[in-house]
């Protein structure tokens, strides 16, 4: 394989895994600014072992093992106050959704009523953040806000996204549940 068919792979294959492979990332470290960093760096190290995905396989169990370990060794230099278990690990590794599964849908259904629940403050909190990539000091200034309150709102807008999620897909699988 050459070079470029090699590249041309493994981009359409992380372009088709990508959004499982972060759920799983954030469903461990439960941070979006970490999981960013940590998706960055498990793509650079699937990249780099690339060579060694064997064509016949599961790219999202290959990849998602790799995530894994990664996000332990991100874990361990954090000194996290709660440590993840390998039990842990491994039981959202068979929770994590599957390419196939139509739960990724569900979620980013949620998401988007959920972002349409927002003040329009806290949605340019977010575009600022997670579409132009600007940190919370860059956000900070061109707001002319301090830095610590950009943070805070962030944590705030992103813990009260996780909520709504929730409710959201529970709300959901309930009403699946009465036509069943």
């Amino acid at each position: 394989m050459s070079e470029q068919e090699r590249h041309d792979r493994f981009t359409q294959l992380l372009a088709r895994h990508q959004r499982d492979l972060y759920g799983y990332i954030f469903a461990i470290v439960r941070d979006w600014e970490d999981a960013n960093d940590l998706f960055q760096s498990v793509c650079l190290v699937l990249w780099r072992k690339f060579e060694s995905f064997q064509p016949d396989s599961s790219f999202f169990s290959w990849a998602r093992q790799t995530a894994k370990l990664e996000v332990r060794h991100f874990l361990t230099h954090k000194k996290a106050s709660s440590p993840v278990s390998e039990e842990v690990l491994n039981a959202l590794a068979g929770t994590t959704l599957d390419a196939q599964s139509d739960e990724p849908e569900l979620y980013l259904a949620a998401l988007r009523r959920c972002r349409a629940k927002l003040c329009a403050v806290d949605e340019q909190l977010l575009v600022l953040r997670y579409v132009e990539n600007l940190s919370s000091s860059q956000i900070a200034d061109r707001l002319q806000r301090p830095q610590p309150s950009v943070c805070n709102s962030l944590k705030r807008i992103r813990r009260w996204l996780l909520e709504c999620i929730e409710a959201e897909v529970a709300r959901q699988e309930r009403s699946w549940g009465e036509y069943s």
